[in-house]
């Protein structure tokens, strides 16, 4: 390709970017003096999910798109003599619409057309089934519809943990071997091993997943055939979770690499599904992630001795695909444009919004959005010429934005229901129904809470918290009021993720009939049409849920001196500032994916307001004032009072027992008039805050932030 002979002025910003976020991510290794090893770049992304027009805000900079990512991998890999291009599954799925109303076809060109080498499979691969993960790979008709023909891809999957029933065999080519340099490098792949509690079980019907036990065997197994054919460079895609906080890298990737023995041939272990960022080395491994959605890419750097094949020195930096001064990829650009003259419609508006039509607790109580995506789900034609359902139930985890004040376009919506699910209708007795509810409420390992609360259309409950969750729907009725019969037969729209129990909706498997219908998205997309015809989009929150809190024994006590938690504090701060910038779960050890508040603390974690304590956030814990105070001076640049940080503090009659970490940041809070005093003239720093004093604070630093 012609491109791989041009070096501009951006690639030597991109070459001073990958050496800064050397220096940052402390790369493993260094420079290698010896002249006769062959240095070899392998140039890596991995969890696209299609997002080839999606622009994501980094640090309030815009980064990625596909047009943007390919000038940065042309660019790095123009820079080097030898060098492979690789992604680590999730390339589809769960795609933006310009991707996935064609099956994602166009992001199987986009990889074909850059050139990428070899690829490993995600979980998301597997969301249609194996047929149409075969048509995608291998080319054909595509099983959906059979209105898209996949040319196939040119690169090579690999995977060695995913096994065919039918044949007792991998369910694709468990490792290839590429030549470059004069050298040979292996490419074993794998995927999590929680793939099947992520996909429908349609998606995995006909295969099954290795065991973590039988997976390190597996890869033992490869490895040694890799060696008897002249193989001792050997990296694994391995589609599992991996994450490098203060130099500690940990995760499924992780648990790998200890797996394996000390003197395993394997070099590296390329990580991903959780969108997250890792870079070290663990028992001899280097891992390496870089975030997802073509917001970075990895450069792993190899040197390796031509005469033995040993991999001497590695290390690996991850670029930042910010879009500041990066001139788009014309040919990605046409593919871009191909799909959008197809579909002029994920261009135009759709309707537009005030603002108010969001998920805003939507695991704890009703929400507007939660209301109008089950509206549309209710209505959706299944093909069986049956009125609309009685009942849909939308999993609160499965809303992952809100509407945008303004226009909204089809690729807003797409945003919101990114998954690709299919509707399913069940027949469910009322009985189950009340089961159904009853499962929204878990309980975590340490006993605490876990709601998910489903947003519903058709029916209405209230449910009392003073009860046990065996007792808490004390009604439950029709939308006029007409209670719901438990022996009766009702119909209800579900996705197929929670109609195979997921989010334990383990009530839904037992239901006495299912029949699949339309994707989410498209049904979505066709209700705010044909109900809004281009207008304003109006949902709210109507009582279709009534949660009775459950009473405490000082009744008299204001509500206003309830502490408010450190998840509820950063909850309501993301909330104010609209953040929204990241779809990973937060890397917290006591922070759980599907928690209520994970995508909160994800957001103000990726916004570098909180850092945690060892690994932990401690949610539930009530927040102090110098804690609120330490996150908050944060949103302010303005450094002024620092230096006379402890003068003013020193002016409280308890400046004594702030914390140090806390001094500079209360001190700028007094100093801009954010905070005061709690009492006389103490400053409280070890007391609570109220969820009022808390919300007062957190308005005034924004503001000031603002200012």
């Amino acid at each position: 390709m012609s491109w791989k002979k041009v070096l501009g002025k951006s690639t030597i910003r991109v070459a001073a970017t990958a050496l800064l976020l050397s220096q940052l991510f402390g790369a493993v290794g260094s420079v290698s003096a010896a002249g006769k090893d062959v240095e070899v770049h392998l140039i890596g992304i991995n969890d696209l999910h299609g997002q080839l027009d999606t622009t994501t805000m980094v640090s309030d900079k815009k980064a990625g798109t596909a047009p943007i990512l390919a000038t940065y991998l042309k660019e790095a890999q123009a820079k080097y003599e030898n060098s492979l291009l690789f992604h680590n599954g999730d390339s589809v799925g769960a795609s933006a619409p310009v991707s996935s109303l064609d099956r994602d076809e166009p992001t199987m060109e986009w990889m074909n057309m850059m050139g990428f080498d070899v690829g490993s499979l995600g979980n998301h691969e597997f969301d249609q089934g194996i047929a149409a993960l075969k048509a995608q790979i291998f080319g054909g008709l595509d099983p959906k519809e059979g209105k898209v023909t996949h040319a196939g891809a040119k690169l090579d999957y690999v995977n060695a943990n995913v096994i065919e029933t039918s044949t007792g065999k991998p369910l694709i080519k468990p490792y290839v071997i590429k030549a470059v340099g004069g050298v040979k490098i292996g490419f074993i792949g794998l995927v999590t091993k929680a793939t099947p509690s992520k996909v429908s079980p349609s998606g995995t019907a006909g295969v099954r997943f290795l065991s973590a036990e039988e997976e390190v065997e597996a890869v033992n197994k490869y490895a040694k055939e890799l060696q008897n054919q002249g193989v001792e460079t050997i990296i694994v895609l391995a589609h599992d979770p991996a994450t490098t906080k203060e130099g500690v890298t940990t995760g499924e990737a992780a648990d790998l690499a200890k797996a394996l023995p000390a003197n395993s041939p394997v070099d590296v272990i390329v990580a991903g599904d959780n969108h997250a960022l890792a870079n070290g080395e663990v028992n001899g491994k280097l891992i390496v992630q870089a975030y997802s959605y073509g917001t970075a890419f990895e450069d792993i750097k190899l040197m390796i001795d031509p005469a033995t094949g040993d991999v001497t020195e590695k290390s690996a930096a991850v670029t930042t695909t910010l879009q500041e001064g990066v001139k788009e990829d014309p040919e990605s650009l046409a593919i871009i444009k191909k799909s959008l003259d197809k579909h002029p419609e994920l261009t135009k508006p759709v309707g537009t919004t005030d603002g108010s039509v969001t998920r805003t607790d939507a695991y704890n109580n009703e929400a507007p959005l939660g209301n109008l995506i089950a509206d549309a789900m209710r209505q959706a034609d299944f093909g069986d010429k049956a009125s609309a359902a009685d009942f849909a139930f939308m999993n609160p985890g499965g809303i992952r934005a809100d509407l945008p004040q303004g226009d909204v376009t089809f690729a807003d919506l797409a945003k919101i229901q990114p998954f690709g699910n299919t509707l399913v209708k069940l027949e469910l007795t009322g009985g189950q129904i009340q089961t159904l509810l009853e499962q929204q409420w878990g309980t975590n390992a340490d006993g605490t809470p876990n709601t998910k609360t489903l947003q519903i259309s058709g029916l209405k409950y209230t449910a009392d918290f003073n009860k046990p969750v065996a007792e808490r729907v004390t009604s439950l009725s029709l939308e006029d009021g007409t209670p719901i019969d438990p022996g009766k037969t009702y119909t209800a729209v579900v996705n197929n993720f929670m109609a195979a129990g997921g989010d334990n909706y383990t009530v839904l498997v037992d239901a006495k009939s299912s029949l699949a219908g339309p994707i989410d998205l498209d049904v979505f997309y066709q209700y705010i049409v044909d109900t809004f015809k281009g207008g304003a989009i109006q949902a709210k929150t109507e009582g279709r849920i009534t949660n009775l809190a459950a009473s405490t024994e000082q009744t008299e006590t204001p509500v206003t001196t309830e502490f408010i938690s450190r998840a509820e504090f950063v909850s309501a701060l993301v909330d104010m500032l609209k953040l929204n910038e990241v779809a990973t779960a937060p890397a917290f050890k006591d922070i759980a994916a599907d928690a209520a508040y994970a995508d909160s603390i994800a957001e103000a974690a990726h916004a570098g307001f909180i850092q945690g304590y060892g690994g932990n956030f401690n949610p539930d814990r009530d927040i102090t004032r110098e804690e609120a105070a330490t996150i908050l001076a944060k949103l302010l640049n303005d450094k002024a009072s620092d230096k006379n940080a402890a003068t003013i503090i020193a002016g409280f009659g308890d400046g004594k027992i702030v914390s140090a970490y806390a001094v500079k940041s209360m001190a700028k809070l007094i100093d801009k008039g954010i905070l005061s005093a709690a009492e006389k003239n103490l400053l409280q720093p070890k007391q609570g805050l109220s969820k009022d004093a808390a919300k007062a604070l957190i308005q005034k630093a924004v503001a000031a932030k603002a200012s």
